[in-house]
């Protein structure tokens, strides 16, 4: 552990590790497989990125959002380590480029969607020179997680042609039962599990009642309004986000919206004015905002209730990961719970709905072939009472159970049937390596006896090491030249895999899909309970994820601080009734202030701060400077076009104004300043402090 605790010390310029990672590193250092459950902010990536630079190859990490992975390659570029991505964002010519150095040892970190790992030969080409995998947001693999990604599927897979290296897996929210099934998906050898707690004790809970959007909009003015700092709205879907987005404009709140709708620049452009604070609060639908990674958002407010209590906490963990004291607030309303039940019923439609769509389309495709991929396409032709919603859904079922394939014309979906007889194959392709018998036998394994009438195959499922979308077709054309079969490429459109396969014959898990229905269902009741409870609401939460820590009571939630607001509606959308407007003009007893001060942000004062953080008080000598510090961090970042948190942290600034260090090895000693940073910004803060005198 001591290459360890340098490499922490030099690369990241702390001095010691925060709780859970100490173990977790130790653990992947030894070659174990690891399961980590920190909580958001309790510093996750960590316990790979040190790895990563004390183990000898390449440590690949795999992270379902776009924006995080350029957040986390921007700070460790910032620090000269050597990290890249690799995404859709890219051209083929980045991408080729970044694998390259990637095999060559010049990238010691490679962050990659699951998704990836569908292109080329990704995981082989990395095979053998992989000395870490890292899975991060891993509860995406269960699909009794909140955020279930099939793409995470793949990742187990991946891990076996990239040579099953050491694995570690990493996640904020993970229910017991998730946790076991996240071991079981990626096939963990007795893994080490790393747990230390679900609390953020900087955190204070509260529920805002409202009747409708009027009073919800009233109440989010108005909070926003009341308290400083920046902050994060998320709403449930993007119509929403652009509304509030409008709202908050005319209301005189500097706000954008954020959401998947936005082309590349323009998210570039929102997320980079929030994390340069040049607007005060973003507005993003609630798993698109998961990639806003700042640490010093004030307030996180939830528009509407999210669907699982999963995704509350954790959207709510955006908000102070700096250590500071921080709000999240719900803006709860009884029917928020209608559009979630809308989703469930559309997500998981009835088995009697997905075989009435099937034998629909089976009629269809026995007179015409190909039919429309798209649900609103298939809707008037199939006459069922089905939505496209649920269409789009009973669609995904068919297609997972291999009923259908949905193909575009330049994918890898064929449709091939053959010609030859058993004896003609056998007599004239000769050779167990020859690949001709080697696709012949692919084919037939994949198709069975259909393949004799007909079938439709996806050359990128058939087995590895055989030649796929790019060199499958070659060997087709040969063996159709001497008339041992016949192919095409599917044009773009759906079509039945083997037409004599009744409904009541398909292959699908209609037990399975209905315990996720119910667990769907399950995970909105709680946090329908958590919306409405009189009791402790963070002792709800630790309870719901089985944290032992729980307790009855806290000094970090509007029931147990007794300011939670009545479940009766306001008396009009804009203003709060008269008794309520002289409960606060009087204050209530044991209540936080609405603000919070600079001090208390830089430097995590108010109560409820983590025990670990080291606590400071600036006086005005030392508020001046760290004033001046952040203008001139500010201007690095819109230099380097990184977030100003990339440079130093508040907390750094912090130290570095109380401690006014006046040359480089005095301020090597400041927390957060590592070699990298002292060399890169360390003179342009010295003459700050000078000139600050």
């Amino acid at each position: 552990m001591s290459d360890a605790l340098t490499a922490l010390r030099t690369a990241f310029g702390y001095e010691g590790f925060r709780p859970g990672q100490e173990a977790a590193i130790e653990s992947v250092l030894a070659g174990r497989d690891t399961l980590v459950v920190l909580p958001t902010g309790g510093g996750k990536s960590v316990c790979f990125q040190i790895p990563a630079l004390v183990l000898p190859g390449l440590t690949v990490v795999v992270s379902p959002l776009i924006s995080l992975m350029k957040d986390q390659v921007d700070a460790l570029e910032a620090r000269h380590l050597p990290a890249a991505f690799i995404n859709s964002s890219l051209s083929s010519g980045q991408v080729s480029d970044r694998m390259a150095r990637a095999v060559r040892g010049e990238i010691k970190l490679l962050y990659l969607a699951p998704e990836r790992f569908d292109f080329g030969n990704v995981a082989s080409r990395l095979a053998g020179i992989v000395s870490l995998l890292a899975v991060d947001e891993a509860h995406c693999i269960s699909q009794w997680g909140h955020d279930f990604r099939p793409s995470y599927l793949r990742v187990a897979e991946a891990r076996r042609m990239l040579g099953s290296p050491p694995t570690i897996a990493l996640t904020a929210t993970a229910t017991p039962e998730v946790r076991v099934d996240i071991c079981r998906q990626l096939a963990l050898r007795n893994p080490q599990t790393i747990i230390t707690g679900f609390d953020r004790t900087n955190l204070t809970y509260h529920v805002l009642p409202a009747r409708n959007d009027a009073e919800k909009d009233a109440l989010l003015v108005r909070t926003l309004k009341a308290r400083d700092g920046l902050a994060i709205v998320y709403a449930t879907t993007r119509k929403a986000v652009d509304r509030l987005g409008f709202l908050l404009e005319q209301k005189g709140i500097s706000a954008a919206a954020y959401h998947a709708g936005l082309d590349d620049s323009q998210r570039r452009n929102v997320q980079d004015a929030f994390m340069n604070e040049r607007i005060r609060a973003i507005i993003a639908t609630n798993a698109f905002g998961m990639g806003i990674d700042k640490p010093n958002v004030r307030l996180v407010l939830h528009h509407s209730m999210p669907g699982t209590l999963e995704a509350y906490y954790q959207e709510a963990g955006r908000a102070g990961r700096d250590g500071a004291h921080s709000d999240v607030f719900l803006l709860h309303s009884f029917p928020d719970r209608f559009i979630h039940e809308f989703f469930i019923r559309n997500a998981y439609p009835e088995r009697i709905s997905v075989q009435q769509l099937y034998d629909a389309l089976r009629k269809r495709a026995s007179s015409g072939g190909i039919l429309p991929a798209l649900p609103e396409d298939i809707l008037p032709l199939v006459g069922t009472k089905l939505s496209a919603r649920e269409i789009e859904s009973a669609l995904r079922i068919l297609q997972t159970a291999g009923a259908i394939v949905i193909a575009g014309g330049s994918a890898s979906c064929v449709s091939v049937r053959l010609l030859a007889t058993p004896q003609r194959i056998k007599r004239e392709i000769t050779g167990e390596a020859n690949p001709e018998l080697g696709l012949l036998r692919a084919l037939w394994r994949t198709a069975g006896n259909s393949f004799s009438t007909g079938a439709t195959v996806d050359l990128d499922f058939l087995p590895p090491g055989l030649a796929t979308r790019s060199g499958a077709p070659a060997i087709l054309d040969s063996l159709q030249s001497r008339q041992f079969l016949v192919w095409e490429r599917l044009n773009s459109g759906l079509s039945i895999t083997n037409p004599a396969t009744t409904a009541a014959a398909l292959a699908v898990d209609w037990a399975g899909l209905g315990k996720r229905r119910a667990a769907e269902i399950s995970k909105l009741d709680a946090v329908q309970r958590y919306a409405y409870t009189r009791a402790c609401r963070r002792g709800f939460v630790l309870r719901y994820f089985g944290d032992p820590a729980a307790r009855n009571r806290c000094d970090g939630c509007d029931n147990c601080l007794g300011t939670a607001a009545q479940r009766q509606p306001l008396v009009n959308a804009g203003r709060p009734s008269t008794s309520r407007r002289r409960r606060e003009s009087k204050g209530s007893s044991g209540s936080r202030p609405a603000t919070c001060s600079r001090k208390e942000l830089a430097a995590g004062l108010s109560r409820g701060s983590r025990e670990t953080e080291p606590k400071m008080s600036l006086d005005a000598t030392a508020e001046r400077l760290f004033s001046a510090l952040r203008t001139r961090r500010s201007e690095i970042a819109r230099d380097e076009k990184v977030p100003a948190y990339i440079v130093f942290s508040d907390r750094t600034l912090a130290e570095i104004a109380v401690q006014r260090p006046l040359s480089l090895n005095a301020l090597s000693g400041v927390r957060g300043v590592g070699e990298a940073k002292l060399a890169r910004y360390g003179e342009a803060l010295l003459a700050v402090i000078r000139e600050a005198g």
